[in-house]
């Protein structure tokens, strides 16, 4: 008999999975044009103090300073995993789990952006007061389409990270995280469908990743 819980999220996994699939099934047919235009027009002629905002909030997601915090913090962390036997294996299975799927996520948005038609907000929806401001932020790889979003991808793994380790931070990340996926809409560094399907990628795999690590622990420590 299978536990209700395992259905439940296997049930929660698919159909994220589906979710994802079916948009980039709808991006290769060139299908989701008209309703991320829509959206976007939305958050065109705010005011200049709104674009600053979020511009300087989005930032803070960079892949070029998350990836090495993370990837720093985590080895950090796993040297120090406190606690004994079932506890302490299952931080590290954690850990490890999480990072590979960071890894895995982001050469896969790359591999996405890269691969999939040409497709990204133009000039209209831009609105990014710090363009060209790369002396700070130099590194930028040459894409032409922008789905998935990276900074969404990020965010919601750090929420993840957060919320094993740091739970007391969940709400402020919560909020910084909200922040990061409206503001790079705002901005018109991508469409809404961007980061949906960031947030579905995600949603694919996270309640595996937070039931995995236990199960792991659990193995070590009978053998």
């Amino acid at each position: 008999m299978i536990p209700e819980g395992v259905i439940r999220k296997a049930l929660v996994s698919g159909a994220s999975l589906l979710g994802f699939l079916g948009l980039v099934w709808l991006l290769l047919h060139r299908q989701t044009g008209p309703f991320d235009r829509s959206v976007s027009h939305l958050f065109v002629g705010l005011p200049s103090s709104v674009y600053l905002f979020f511009s300087i909030l989005c930032r803070t997601g960079n892949a070029e300073i998350e990836l090495p915090l993370l990837l720093y913090g985590g080895i950090r962390i796993y040297r120090r995993a406190s606690g004994e036997g079932s506890r302490r294996e299952s931080d590290r299975a954690f850990l490890i789990l999480w990072a590979v799927l960071l890894v895995l996520g982001t050469f896969l948005e790359h591999s996405l952006k890269g691969s999939l038609p040409a497709f990204s907000p133009d000039r209209a929806f831009q609105h990014d007061p710090l363009s060209g401001w790369a002396v700070f932020f130099p590194l930028h790889f040459h894409v032409h389409a922008s789905f998935p979003s990276g900074h969404t991808f990020r965010a919601l793994m750090i929420l993840l990270f957060l919320r094993r380790f740091a739970s007391r931070y969940l709400r402020f990340a919560l909020l910084w995280a909200g922040g990061i996926m409206v503001g790079v809409v705002v901005l018109g560094w991508h469409f809404a469908t961007d980061v949906l399907g960031s947030s579905l990628l995600v949603l694919a795999f996270s309640p595996f990743l937070l039931s995995a690590s236990p199960a792991i622990a659990s193995y070590h420590q009978k053998k």
